[in-house]
């Protein structure tokens, strides 16, 4: 048998980003445009469930990962592999009948797996930084090429590279590919020798990133559906706005010391990427995602500076204010949006990278359920989505709007994080953990 650390860094990380990748992927980008021709009622009918089964698979990912703690490492893998295995079940079960009805079933099946898996994952390689990086970028990645998604013009019947890599669910030979390497993962865990440590085998239950997942899970969906129901008048925006923020606020008070930092630095992150113009894209910035959130991780790695994350989101919303005012012209827009959104969707994971797996869970459920400009952007025609075919549609008419409710939430959010530091001074947040009001747990 070979070395098992030689395992750790080829097998772990690969499993790592394949698995991230499906589960954003399935989470982001649930819809494969070649079902639009079954019908509208059906077609209908699954957008206007995609809110919901986001919301349903960020509160599995959030519930796995707190039961993985509790369950150890081991068990994150096998509960890695077991959702892979269910997929891959799934796909090929309804590879032929996906288009008789079932497509709402699927859909959910497909985001409460996805969601189990992300979930899991995350402590699967929770304190192997190798396995850690690979999975954070291809999760940010996935989820970041599954919102940008082009929804094709009237009458197209061929795919660009872009619509065929992140459209619809993740072809079944990379759903295969991912459980293959999550099982010869769990195979090398199974090798390792027991630690004598095993602490982390019979950890409590950590209640406070369920509640915190739930209120901001709840907050969001609930604010959002309600949004998109009325006029959407500047007063009501104002209530969604503070609606989002408080809740994105008392759920960074309810993790452990200063872990919610990374909380409000997505929730400011998803509404100003969701502002932005980023359709249509040329097949070449395909892979831009992907290296932008690679470099932003490792800038935020290397320089450690909070506030720049906010002041480059408050940059970001600023300029899909410019740019939504413009209008659309040409690719050079998107291209500079995208990259802008990649660099700063790595960077704020990486500098307030929280002290455990279900936190950073946390923050992945808040970029998986529609936000508020989300919702800001469909109030038009009534639905949590960019278009009526919940894609962004690169033919709609584009405005300020989005851009500066997105930088009134990044104000916020600020504000938020400034509060956050001042009640948990960095020299006492390596010691909340242990409160009781800090990390709910199960025995607490």
């Amino acid at each position: 048998m070979p070395d098992v650390r030689w395992f750790d860094r080829v097998i772990l990380p690969t499993s790592a980003f394949l698995g991230a990748v499906v589960a954003g992927l399935l989470l982001m980008a649930p819809l494969d445009l070649g079902w639009s021709n079954e019908g509208p009622l059906e077609l209908d009918l699954l957008v206007l469930n995609m809110p919901r089964a986001a919301a349903a698979g960020a509160m599995f990912a959030v519930i796995a990962a707190a039961l993985a703690v509790a369950l150890g490492r081991r068990t994150a893998w096998i509960v890695s592999f077991g959702s892979a295995a269910v997929l891959v079940a799934d796909h090929l079960w309804n590879l032929n009948n996906a288009l008789t009805g079932t497509l709402i079933t699927v859909n959910y099946i497909d985001s409460i797996f996805g969601g189990i898996l992300l979930g899991a994952l995350a402590v699967a390689v929770f304190g192997k930084p190798l396995a850690t990086a690979a999975y954070l970028i291809g999760a940010l990645s996935s989820i970041m090429i599954g919102d940008l998604t082009s929804l094709p013009g009237q009458g197209e019947q061929s795919r660009t590279l872009i619509e065929w890599a992140s459209t619809g669910t993740p072809p079944i030979w990379l759903i295969l590919a991912t459980a293959v390497a999550l099982g010869a993962a769990v195979i090398t865990q199974r090798a390792e020798p027991v630690p004598d440590d095993a602490e982390d085998e019979s950890a409590d239950l950590p209640i406070g990133p369920i509640l915190a997942a739930l209120l901001l899970v709840m907050a969001t969906a609930v604010s959002t559906e309600w949004f998109v129901r009325h006029a959407g008048t500047p007063w009501q925006s104002a209530i969604a706005v503070a609606i989002t923020v408080g809740a994105a606020v008392i759920a960074a008070l309810l993790l452990p010391g200063r872990d919610g930092a990374v909380v409000l630095l997505v929730v400011a992150v998803t509404n100003a990427g969701s502002a932005i113009i980023a359709v249509p894209r040329p097949d070449w910035s395909a892979p831009l995602p992907f290296l932008a959130v690679a470099v932003g991780y490792l800038a935020g790695r290397h320089w450690s500076v909070p506030w720049a994350g906010f002041a480059g989101t408050a940059a970001l919303s600023v300029f899909a204010v410019i740019t939504g005012s413009e209008g659309r012209a040409g690719w050079l827009i998107p291209i500079v949006g995208i990259v802008g959104l990649g660099l700063l969707m790595g960077y704020c994971f990486a500098v307030a990278s929280p002290q455990g797996a279900p936190s950073t869970v946390v923050a992945l459920a808040v970029l998986v359920v529609p936000c508020l400009v989300v919702a800001l952007r469909g109030s038009s025609f009534g639905r949590v989505a960019y278009s009526p075919r919940w894609y962004r549609d690169p033919t709609s008419v584009t405005s300020s709007g989005p851009g500066w409710a997105a930088l009134a939430v990044t104000l916020c959010c600020a504000t938020g994080v400034l509060l956050l530091y001042r009640m948990r001074p960095a020299a006492d947040s390596a010691h909340l953990p242990n409160r009781e009001l800090t990390q709910l747990s199960a025995s607490a």
